[in-house]
Parts: C-alpha cells; sequence; structure tokens
C-alpha cells in the first residue's frame, strides 16, 4: 500500500496545517492554598509535636518533679522502691521510699498503715503490711521504710503493689516493677 508523504506543493495531503479559529480563554483563578497543608506550617507543627511527646515522657519518668510548676500535677505522695539488699539468703529486705510532694493534712502522721503485696503476671503471691505510728512528714520530707520478704517469693514476682493508708484518710496506691 502506497504511504503518502508530505509535499510541500500539495498541501491537501498535509493533515495538520490548519489551525483551529482562535478562541478566547478565559484567565486563569488565581489558585491559593490552605495555610494548614503549607510546608513551613507542616514543619513548624511536627517539630512542635515532637516537642510535646518528649517533655510528655519526660514528665512520666520523673524528670521535671524538681520544678514546682510540674509538680503540682503529679500525685501529693510518690512511693518507689529506694534499695534491695539480698545479702541474706533467705531474706530480700527492701527499701520503701515515700515521698511527700503535696500532703498537708499535717507535718506529723499518727498512724501509717503499709500493705505491700508481691504479683506475679497478676496472680498473688504475697501480702504483708506493717503499721508506724507519730512519724514526721512535712511537705518535701522522704522517708523509708524496710519490708523484708522471703527470697522464693521475690524471684517468683515481677511487681510490687504498694498501698499507704495515712491517718485513715488518704490512700495512695502504687505498682513497681521489681524483674529487670
Amino acid at each position: 500500500m502506497a504511504r503518502e508523504v508530505y509535499d510541500p506543493k500539495k498541501p491537501e495531503l498535509e493533515f495538520y496545517n490548519t489551525k483551529p479559529p482562535h478562541t478566547p480563554k478565559m484567565p486563569k483563578i488565581p489558585r491559593s492554598s490552605n495555610v494548614f497543608s503549607k510546608r513551613w506550617f507542616m514543619l513548624l507543627y511536627g517539630g512542635f509535636l515532637t516537642i510535646v511527646v518528649v517533655l510528655f515522657f519526660a514528665n512520666r519518668a520523673g524528670l521535671f518533679d524538681n520544678i514546682e510548676f510540674f509538680r503540682k500535677f503529679r500525685a501529693p505522695i510518690t512511693t518507689k522502691i529506694n534499695n534491695i539488699d539480698s545479702n541474706n539468703n533467705e531474706v530480700v529486705v527492701a527499701t520503701i521510699e515515700v515521698n511527700n510532694f503535696n500532703y498537708t493534712n499535717s507535718n506529723t502522721i499518727e498512724e501509717l498503715k503499709a500493705s505491700v503485696s508481691l504479683y506475679n503476671n497478676k496472680e498473688l503471691i504475697f501480702t504483708g503490711n506493717d503499721k508506724f505510728y507519730n512519724v514526721m512528714f512535712p511537705v518535701g520530707q522522704r522517708i523509708g521504710f524496710r519490708m523484708p520478704f522471703d527470697k522464693n517469693y521475690w524471684k517468683k514476682a515481677d511487681r510490687m503493689l504498694i498501698v499507704l493508708n495515712i491517718d485513715d484518710n488518704f490512700i495512695h496506691s502504687n505498682f513497681v516493677r521489681i524483674r529487670r
């Protein structure tokens, strides 16, 4: 089959030489993007969220406990394990520290009941309690008391529940992980 070749002397063979008639086009509408989709806003917002998350986890870890502003958002009393003495073959002695941030009923506690329970995967292994009388406990004070545990129970446990009952009007509880 013969092929048509462009020949300038025969313009009827040129398929694309005709221009369409001129039609005026409407002007383009100026587009404005939303401020929330701009690159600089996304960078600032992402940086802000990153800083907020880092500060949140730092506050939960207790890095801001010495700053008065952040202290008021936390519990008035905190409990933690300060020291674990396992030199004895039969007994593990844990020193439990209680820190008074904001408990201001009085400077002395007439009766402090401490109940301590050892758990292994939400299963109660051991529970014990102790009472202390006439304890000086002003704001900012830390007190510690020693609780002995059987070494076999201590090895099986992964968490400790500390419940403090102060003068029968304030109860504070805290779970502490003891297996590390």
